[in-house]
């Protein structure tokens, strides 16, 4: 059984309009989003800047409002109040966000951010909780003087390993890693990436990764949604997403990693540019007439794809061909 179950999920804003002020649209933020995440996996959701992966994050934790679907954990919908109380959700599902100075209080020292999560749910005295600080503080990699300190007084590198400590206080099922790296260099951005593998195989987390960068999520995660335009384009494994893309818009973010092998770039930028033509040319036949992702297909027993109607015929009936079942 899967840790958590995220079916159909929805967040529509209404746009309101004309004398009454009545509900004459919606922006579709996100549109039945459907995934599983297992107990110890890191399950990589990815896509470019507004296609839905901080709505979605913020719909799986609570912080935005879910307008339909469900989020079962434990057998209960959490995206219900009371059932997040019942099963000490708030307790078992951390965030770790991208901004990490603005996601830390400025006006308290490192002890009081870390011993919150600590102070809501665990009620220790005052000797216990600052050893179990110091404990987390040490598993991130940072010095005692630390706990005196406030948030500006640390590099983005550190702030964000002070974010990871207080994620990781009340010993979480799953942590939601909202592009923790994408604000740092590349040196720093290995050395969290490293603390967070290192955590993971210490206390047996799950990770929902989220990020543009394919290069970074190919290292941290195994399973792959990508999304774009509030709906998943692309599920499969990590070979299935990099050895064998289908979407036109999976192909065209791989084509964007760059190159680093400096007598391929000529090679990668054609490739790039003739991706990016196909994509300009074939895009309206594989999204319907709102813009919107057309529903995944199955085109192995790990991999589905959001094919135009052609070919997704096509897909089933070599399917049935085979005898297999989509």
């Amino acid at each position: 059984m899967s840790l958590i179950e995220i079916n159909g999920l929805k967040v529509h804003y209404p746009i309101r309009g004309g004398f009454w002020n009545r509900v004459v649209d919606n922006v579709k933020a996100v549109d039945g989003v459907t995934f599983d995440i297992e107990a110890g996996e890191t399950y990589g959701l990815v896509g470019e800047s507004g296609s839905g992966k901080s709505t979605t994050a913020k719909a799986i934790i609570g912080l935005e409002k879910a307008t339909a679907g469900t989020v079962m954990y434990k057998g209960k919908d959490v995206t219900k109040g009371e059932n997040r109380r019942k099963l000490d959700y708030n307790r078992d599902v951390q965030m770790i966000f991208q901004d990490s100075l603005s996601s830390l209080n400025p006006r308290k020292r490192i002890e009081d951010v870390i011993a919150e999560p600590l102070r809501n749910f665990e009620h220790l005295d005052k000797e216990e909780e600052k050893l179990r600080v110091l404990q987390l503080l040490d598993i991130v990699g940072l010095d005692a003087d630390a706990l005196y300190k406030y948030p500006h007084q640390f590099s983005g590198g550190q702030r964000q390993r002070i974010g990871v400590a207080r994620a990781v206080a009340t010993h979480p099922k799953l942590i939601i890693a909202d592009e923790p790296v994408s604000a740092l260099d590349l040196s720093v951005e290995a050395q969290v990436l490293n603390f967070m593998k290192k955590i993971q195989r210490q206390f047996g987390i799950s990770y929902l990764f989220i990020s543009h960068d394919l290069g970074v999520v190919r290292h941290m995660c195994k399973n792959i949604a990508i999304m774009t335009r509030g709906r998943i384009v692309e599920v499969g494994t990590r070979d299935d997403i990099y050895n064998n893309p289908m979407h036109i818009y999976t192909k065209r973010l791989l084509a964007a990693i760059p190159e680093t092998n400096v007598n391929h770039r000529e090679e990668h930028r054609k490739h790039r540019l003739e991706i990016e033509k196909i994509y300009q040319e074939q895009q309206k036949t594989y999204y319907d007439q709102d813009g919107m992702a057309f529903p995944l297909v199955k085109v192995s027993p790990t991999h589905s794809v959001a094919l135009p109607p052609e070919l997704a015929k096509e897909f089933e009936q070599q399917s049935e061909n085979k005898g297999v079942n989509v």
